[in-house]
């Protein structure tokens, strides 16, 4: 399937924003080593807390929303006459 100049464009963008954020995952979990943060507690001083931290949060989010759909999705036939 050969593709638009529009969509080569947009792969183009898509790998160029791919590198950014991949640069600044990078340079914050670098900042991680050199800035030093005030937690309340001992477990918010530990390396890299504040990304397992989140990365956590988002495996339970999605964990959470699969079951979700597991109790809410309707049938595929339900609106069917």
């Amino acid at each position: 399937m050969k593709m638009t100049p529009i969509q080569q464009e947009l792969q183009k963008m898509g790998s160029r924003i791919s590198v950014i954020l991949l640069v600044i995952g990078v340079l914050l979990l670098g900042f991680d080593l050199w800035v030093h943060r005030h937690g309340e507690t001992d477990l918010e001083d530990l390396l890299f807390f504040p990304a397992l931290y989140g990365f956590a949060a988002f495996v339970m989010i999605v964990i959470v929303g699969i079951g979700l759909r597991k109790i809410v999705m309707r049938g595929e036939d339900y609106y069917d006459d």
